[in-house]
């Protein structure tokens, strides 16, 4: 849902790092994360709405990260660890 909420914003965009003409060092791959595609922004920056809007998708999505990241400690500490994992462990 907060991905689709990305649909219709028209004020930044992403391109592939290796599309990427600004830095032109030829490092697309030896940056942390190469993979990711760097957002891009117009030349004056976001609008003040832009900023607020992102600002509170972020609050939301960490909001919905650490509810799902607490329902996972629960079931793992509630599960039992089986006997030979235990037995296999270094000692």
């Amino acid at each position: 849902e907060y991905l689709d909420n990305f649909k219709d914003q028209n004020e930044f965009w992403y391109v592939k790092r290796d599309e990427d003409d600004d830095k032109g060092d030829g490092e697309q791959r030896h940056g942390d994360k190469w993979w990711l595609p760097r957002p891009k922004v117009p030349p004056e920056g976001l609008s003040d709405m832009s900023r607020k809007w992102l600002q509170y998708q972020k609050e939301s999505v960490q909001q919905v990260l650490k509810a799902a990241m607490a329902i996972n400690a629960q079931v793992l500490s509630e599960m039992e660890i089986p006997e030979a994992y235990i037995e296999a462990l270094p000692k």
